[in-house]
């Protein structure tokens, strides 16, 4: 819930979240940054997507996610028809990942 306020505010605010949190180094805080704004992105988006109920003649469109289910820490977004799970082996495979194997 604190990536969610936190891209909420840095939104609001027209601010880096590194910024607002304090991170000095420029590069920690530019991957600061890209976390909590590819968080804050994907609760945003998921928040917003809706599916239709009833006929089709009087539609109503009802919230697919609450944000209590989007903010629970257990929650994980379904994956899409053309995604698979991969874990660390499908992030290895990605373009401009760089991943090191540690010994």
């Amino acid at each position: 819930m604190q990536v969610w306020r936190l891209y909420q505010t840095a939104k609001a605010t027209s601010q880096r979240p590194s910024d607002l949190v304090g991170v000095s180094d420029r590069y920690a805080a530019l991957q600061f940054d890209n976390a909590i704004m590819m968080v804050g992105s994907a609760i945003d988006n998921a928040a917003q997507e809706t599916y239709k109920t009833g006929p089709d003649d009087r539609p109503r469109w009802e919230r697919k996610y609450t944000m209590r289910q989007l903010l629970d820490n257990d929650f994980k977004l379904p994956l899409g028809d053309d995604e698979e799970e991969g874990g660390y082996d499908a992030m290895s495979e990605v373009d401009g990942i760089v991943t090191r194997e540690i010994k």
